[in-house]
């Protein structure tokens, strides 16, 4: 793949965006490299880790039991998104009622444990998205786009889901979840340079066998998860066929594992979220390669196990 500019463009998603971690480690054994990252919400997260060199077997070890984890990296749990509001905030009633948890925990967080804060400072191209609450327009963050703002203050901007989270404020602006404008920022990949788009999108739906129960009778969130995921799916399917329209030299590749009924929540489902998405990575990558679109060698071992 020498010469060929590869980026990978990761969804939201919460807890199934862990599938997202298998796609990349189906890329490393096909010894496929992205050198531009661009994700919203979960997207964003692994985008800022492993997109600065992080490695994934880091990233997966958090995930493991705790007598089965072999490093010292970062922890995202539950308990890292949600925080209480601030002073400040309790004396602002009106932003104290716009989201039920504050983003800022997750900022600190991140302002600890990444390598770097500083979109200068990191190897590959990382683009953040958010949206600005009130002129209602997408923002991004990174080389090319706004590089003052630290990392870990873009992520948390991006990874506020409207109502679970209150608006995170960056300057005197309040931002909310990037995929509230676009559900997959590919565009940014392509201005960025990129040959061969990777899109990674945990929404797909999922489909019920033939005389196995309906989702209609499987409790009214599990009918707005698989509603949610229609709505997104289709919308991320347009946009990435109105790009390869407008770019036929540029090479999309759409990766949607099926995620089946897993929640947005439910990070105990985590080696099977990232088992998903790397079959269906390697199923994808692979097809393009046999029908000429790509050129790379036999798969590799790639270093650290899934399990």
């Amino acid at each position: 793949m020498s010469g060929l500019k590869i980026a990978f463009v990761g969804s939201g998603g919460a807890a199934r965006g862990l599938a997202h971690l298998g796609v990349l480690r189906a890329c490393e054994e096909l010894g496929l490299v992205p050198t531009i990252f661009v994700g919203a919400s979960a997207g964003a997260i692994v985008s800022a880790t492993y997109g600065q060199g992080v490695p994934l077997d880091v990233l997966l070890d958090a995930y493991r039991l705790p007598w089965k984890r072999r490093h010292e990296g970062p922890r995202l749990t539950m308990r890292t998104f949600f925080g209480g509001p601030s002073p400040r905030q309790l004396l602002d009633p009106g932003y104290l009622l716009s989201g039920v948890f504050s983003i800022d925990k997750l900022e600190r967080y991140l302002a600890r444990h990444l390598p770097s804060n500083r979109f200068q400072d990191l190897p590959n191209r990382v683009l953040v998205t958010a949206v600005d609450v009130d002129n209602a327009r997408r923002v991004v963050f990174g080389q090319g786009y706004d590089t003052t703002t630290p990392v870990s203050q873009a992520v948390a901007a991006s990874c506020c889901v409207p109502g679970l989270f209150r608006p995170y404020k960056i300057g005197e602006r309040f931002h909310l979840d990037g995929e509230i404008a676009r559900t997959m920022s590919a565009d940014l990949a392509v201005e960025a340079g990129a040959d061969v788009v990777i899109v990674s999108n945990i929404y797909r739906p999922a489909t019920t066998r033939e005389g196995a129960r309906s989702v209609a009778r499987r409790g009214g969130l599990k009918v707005l998860t698989q509603a949610l995921n229609i709505v997104l799916t289709e919308k991320e399917r347009s946009d990435v066929q109105l790009l390869a329209a407008r770019h036929p030299n540029v090479l999309f590749l759409d990766v949607a594992p099926n995620i089946g009924m897993f929640g947005y929540l439910n990070r105990f489902a985590a080696r099977s979220l990232v088992m998903r998405g790397y079959r269906t990575a390697l199923r994808t990558l692979s097809d393009a390669r046999d029908r000429g679109l790509l050129d790379f060698g036999p798969r590799r071992p790639a270093h650290g196990a899934l399990n």
